[in-house]
């Protein structure tokens, strides 16, 4: 099911960080009150956020609006040991204050925490913002680490993220109305979709009829079931390219596609380059 996190409040502190190595806390389809800035030191894998599906390499950082579903799928490697690294920090809008971000000085970050309702991505976060993750993370308290927060809010607005991961047509508050199922479809696709994944398989998974399992993954996702899977096959042939000795041919089959004209629209459409522009880029 889609669960709403309710996080911990304390009293001595308006604003949490922790550091995880072992992913248990984010391979789950949720929401919750607060924002979410979070930094991949280390880690791969395929982000859900909303209705966009984007694979995710070390180094990522991702600021996330509150009631914002999403979803970490990080690749085998990391999900089960403790190789990842991964810093997170859950905020309320209004931490510092009702009023603090109307100061003019703090247009920039009262502008970027508009814009993170719809997902905010650097693909590869500066070394600069990176040590200030750390150095939050560690023993700093008090005014130190509220003032490094607001560092990185800084920061952040600095080195100009990718607009509006989640698409104008998504509705964000129809996604709470009903929570569950969700995280049992997704993981079922997660652990299907490069081979034949069957629409009667998935609608009795959920207690539906195929036609209206096909309405509510479209609304609760902001994409057809097809477009779905099709977008997760991208992200795994992304990774196959990038990360391995694998052909384009052995990557397009190898990720669930049946035939290489369509891998080659598909990738190019949701990547907008060609696979060996992709592999080249990255070889």
């Amino acid at each position: 099911m889609m669960q709403k996190l309710h996080r911990y409040e304390s009293e001595t502190q308006s604003f949490q960080i922790r550091k995880d190595h072992i992913p248990q806390y984010h391979q789950i389809w949720h929401y919750h009150e607060e924002l979410e800035l979070i930094y991949i030191h280390r880690g791969l894998g395929t982000f859900f956020i909303g209705d966009c599906i984007q694979r995710f390499e070390h180094g990522t950082g991702v600021l996330i609006g509150k009631n914002v579903p999403h979803y970490w799928h990080f690749d085998e490697e990391f999900s089960e040991n403790a190789r990842a690294e991964i810093y997170v920090i859950h905020f309320r809008e209004d931490f510092a204050g009702k009023d603090f971000f109307n100061l003019p000085e703090l247009a920039e970050v009262r502008r970027m925490l508009h814009h993170a309702q719809k997902g905010l991505w650097i693909e590869k976060t500066p070394v600069a913002m990176a040590l200030s993750f750390q150095e939050l993370e560690q023993e700093v308290a008090g005014f130190q680490q509220f003032y490094l927060l607001l560092h990185v809010l800084h920061q952040f607005t600095q080195f100009k993220p990718k607009m509006s991961l989640i698409s104008s047509e998504y509705d964000i508050q129809q996604q709470h109305e009903e929570v569950s199922r969700m995280n049992t479809i997704i993981s079922f696709i997660n652990n299907h979709y490069r081979g034949e994944l069957d629409l009667t398989s998935l609608a009795n998974l959920s207690g539906m009829t195929r036609n209206s399992f096909c309405r509510y993954f479209k609304q609760r996702t902001g994409k057809t079931l097809t477009a779905f899977i099709t977008a997760l096959r991208v992200a795994h042939a992304c990774k196959l390219l990038r990360d391995s000795h694998a052909s384009i041919k052995e990557s397009c089959f190898d990720s669930g596609f049946n035939n290489f004209v369509s891998f080659h629209k598909a990738f190019k459409k949701i990547t907008g380059i060609t696979p060996l522009a992709y592999r080249s880029a990255f070889g």
